[in-house]
């Protein structure tokens, strides 16, 4: 990022009058200082760069920033440092200058100035627009992918859980066609039948998760449901990502955060000028082109443009009132006091031309009229035109403000043809074209065909049980004396001891013993391997989900996104304690869920 914008300021060379701006010359003379050795005459240049910025009303000069910040990543010392002081001055809010502060205060052992530079400088991130979309990107892509991490880490050990049970239906089915070793090729065949149809193995995960949905408890069967649909939707999410954060910000909103911020911009100002053979008959281009050209230091140029909205919107008292100050400043107040009357003429509730009539008058030594449009500009707005307006190069003229809603209504004026030039387009349909990506119709086929299984199955083959007692799977239909929640051995055992030979009641308690064992060994190393996964086999999906969310989350975000994005959004930033705390957290909640796994049982 840092030298992100230093073309643009010797692409300006090439924007003929609007070369000229004397923030530009200032800036010029700054740049030779620095050249030569001189960091006294670069500072007594960037002093007078100061002035002209507060003149202007510009609060913000990132790319001048961004050249001092580099300069003084080359020049390490006292210099360096007196230049990296200036740059936090000429945009507060560019944060390369704090994390390069953090690093020079870190190196030194100012761990405390290090912490709070950071700080702030991670808080400029989401104030500079550039930056800003960048890291929500980044922070929306976590996100999904650690979503989609969490939903198949839960498929896989829902399905790992039942999967047995699937089996057991299977070699029934089979053997109800075949004899016995046929029913278990017959089982083997229907439960790989992906891997036989050459379909992969992501057809084959979401084929044996459809197959166990009817051993699902209804809290687990919705989920699996909702996770199919929200797997399905990755590819489009992705893709909107992409198309709404990534790609360069359209020109409009760039000239928007201008006259919002008061930023200068010189390579936004020339891109916008540069349309001006396109939009020339559109009133509110010229004069949010002329305002533009004001705060950059160029008010004839501006005034070419006032004039152009002038013109073209006949009945508007807003572009009168920027001509109108562009006379007074320049000192022609009978002229600017035609322009004012003008104004009030289409609007008489204008405060800002009374306002600066009243100056005017005053100028004109008409004391008595300038004292009755003063009245009548504070009655309209009170103090808000004082307030509210900004201030002229006469620190008393005050012009009305443009902002980004000026921006956005000049958009909406805008043909479908025009408003690509600027970089608005139509909703595009372009994300919802993902869903027919391979891997969204995977789990889209999954969650229908998963339903619609269901609805045959209880109805045509119903699902076996498991015995609650020693995990025995049966289908109550072939077994004597089953229950809906026990075996017939556990009901011989436990229900009708009288009948039932010790040897037998023995032998099932070490199978009881043998299956306890092995479950809670299961759910034990789940717990540590699959955050979560306890949780969601107890049917708490919510709790589960969230678990595995958080742990997953860190450490996704310690081992690949944040080396990953961090260089690529703030190349000073330090990533590397970032990466420690994810990795500490993760493990906490690894932690959390073995804890949680271990203590059930």
């Amino acid at each position: 990022m840092l030298r992100r914008f230093i073309p643009a300021l010797f692409m300006i060379v090439g924007v003929s009058a609007a070369a000229e701006a004397n923030l530009l010359d200032t800036w010029i003379e700054v740049q030779t200082s620095l050249t030569n050795g001189d960091v006294a005459g670069a500072e007594l240049a960037i002093t007078a760069l100061q002035e002209e910025a507060f003149e202007l009303e510009i609060h913000r000069l990132p790319a001048f920033s961004a050249a001092l910040t580099t300069w003084a990543e080359a020049h390490p010392g006292a210099d360096g440092d007196a230049m990296l002081r200036v740059a936090k001055q000429l945009d507060p809010e560019y944060p390369t200058s704090y994390f390069l502060s953090a690093r020079w205060s870190l190196d030194t052992g100012a761990t405390s100035a290090a912490i709070k530079d950071s700080i702030v400088g991670s808080m400029a991130l989401f104030q500079f627009e550039s930056t800003r979309r960048m890291v929500v990107a980044s922070l929306l892509m976590w996100a999904v992918i650690t979503a989609a991490v969490t939903l198949i880490s839960m498929i896989f050990v829902v399905t790992a859980r039942y999967l047995r049970d699937a089996i057991f239906d299977a070699r029934d089915l089979g053997g109800r066609v075949f004899s016995s070793a046929n029913a278990w090729v017959f089982a083997f065949v229907l439960l790989l039948l992906p891997v036989f149809a050459a379909l992969g193995p992501v057809w084959l995960a979401v084929y044996l998760c459809v197959l166990i949905w009817p051993y699902l408890s209804q809290i687990l069967r919705f989920w699996a449901f909702i996770a199919c649909l929200s797997l399905a939707l990755v590819g489009p999410t992705f893709a909107w990502i992409q198309h709404d954060f990534l790609r360069s910000e359209p020109l409009m909103d760039r000239v928007g955060t201008m006259l919002d911020e008061r930023q200068a911009d010189f390579a936004t100002l020339r891109e916008f000028s540069e349309l001006s053979a396109e939009f020339e008959e559109i009133s509110g281009y010229h004069l949010i082109l002329g305002e533009l050209l004001r705060m950059h230091g160029e008010p004839g140029l501006a005034r070419v443009e006032y004039q152009k909205a002038t013109l073209l919107d006949p009945e508007g008292s807003r572009p009168l009132v920027f001509v109108a100050n562009l006379a007074l400043e320049e000192g022609n107040t009978k002229r600017s006091i035609q322009l004012y009357n003008q104004a009030l003429e289409l609007n008489g509730e204008n405060a800002f031309a009374y306002h600066n009539l009243s100056l005017a008058f005053d100028l004109s030594r008409r004391f008595q009229e300038g004292d009755a449009a003063r009245s009548r500009a504070r009655e309209i707005a009170g103090r808000g035109v004082a307030e509210d307006g900004l201030r002229g190069l006469d620190p008393r003229v005050r012009y009305p403000r443009l902002g980004g809603d000026d921006v956005e209504g000049l958009v909406e004026s805008l043909s479908p043809d025009q408003k690509v030039l600027v970089g608005r387009y139509a909703l595009s349909l372009d994300s919802l074209k993902q869903l027919s990506s391979p891997i969204s119709v995977v789990f889209l086929v999954g969650a229908f065909l998963g339903f619609v299984a269901l609805l045959i199955r209880l109805r045509v083959y119903p699902p076996s049980k498991e015995c609650n007692k020693c995990g025995k799977v049966y289908r109550l239909e072939t077994g004597f004396g089953e229950s809906t929640v026990h075996c017939s051995q556990c009901v011989s055992v436990f229900m009708k001891r009288e009948v039932v030979s010790i040897e037998q009641q023995t032998a099932k308690m070490d199978q009881i013993r043998r299956w306890e064992r092995w479950t809670s060994l299961l759910r034990r190393v789940g717990g540590f391997v699959v955050p979560g996964s306890q949780a969601v086999l107890d049917g708490q999906v919510i709790r589960g989900f969230l678990i595995g969310f958080l742990a997953w989350f860190f450490l996704i975000g310690a081992l690949v996104l944040v080396p990953l994005f961090v260089p690529r959004i703030e190349p000073l930033a330090e990533y590397h304690p970032i990466q420690t705390v994810f990795l500490v957290l993760f493990g906490l909640f690894v932690l959390r869920s073995g804890i949680s796994a271990w203590s059930r049982r």
